[in-house]
């Protein structure tokens, strides 16, 4: 049933719109006579669409994503159906959660690697301090409008670039 999820995006209406618009539950019964989404539902019900759940996937204020079932058999959604939807929802969200958590602990790592890497590039190349070179970086990301991580990895390219040049030449790297 993607072609739904679609049509929804498409004309803007629908469940999965509307809860991810902030009503974190919504349901959809008997869908031949509801007239909620003119735009959205004659076109699923052209397509089998009876009834449909949707729930938003949302931590404190920010939305995650959204849960939709469709039904081409039933009119109606059993209660039971929408307990177990909230609570996988539920599930789903601490899920996403620990993911993006650890995918933002894990840029932070490579960031802090990669500005500690140019820092020492640039304390080696122009002989000054730690503290000095991370100035430098923070002074060029700031005139440039460049994110400090952007720069400091373009310093590291460059010094690979210019070691694996000079050691391609020699003939042998240390």
């Amino acid at each position: 049933m993607w072609e739904l999820d679609d049509l929804q995006y498409a004309t803007g209406q629908g469940p999965r719109i509307e809860s991810l618009r902030g009503d974190s539950l919504i349901v959809l019964e008997h869908a031949a006579k509801d007239a909620r989404w003119p735009d959205y539902l004659p076109k699923a019900v052209e397509r089998g669409l009876r009834s449909q759940l949707a729930v938003r996937l949302y931590e404190e204020d920010e939305t995650m994503g959204g849960l939709n079932l469709y039904s081409t058999e039933s009119d109606t959604i059993d209660p039971g159906a929408v307990h177990l939807a909230e609570l996988f929802a539920t599930h789903a969200t601490i899920a996403l959660g620990r993911a993006r958590q650890e995918d933002r602990l894990n840029e932070a790592l490579t960031t802090r690697k990669v500005i500690g890497q140019a820092i020492g590039i640039i304390a080696e190349r122009y002989k000054i301090t730690d503290d000095r070179a991370f100035h430098f970086l923070v002074r060029a990301s700031t005139t440039s409008n460049i994110r400090l991580r952007d720069i400091a990895q373009e310093v590291v390219d460059t010094a690979n670039a210019q070691y694996g040049e000079s050691s391609g030449s020699q003939g042998s790297a240390p």
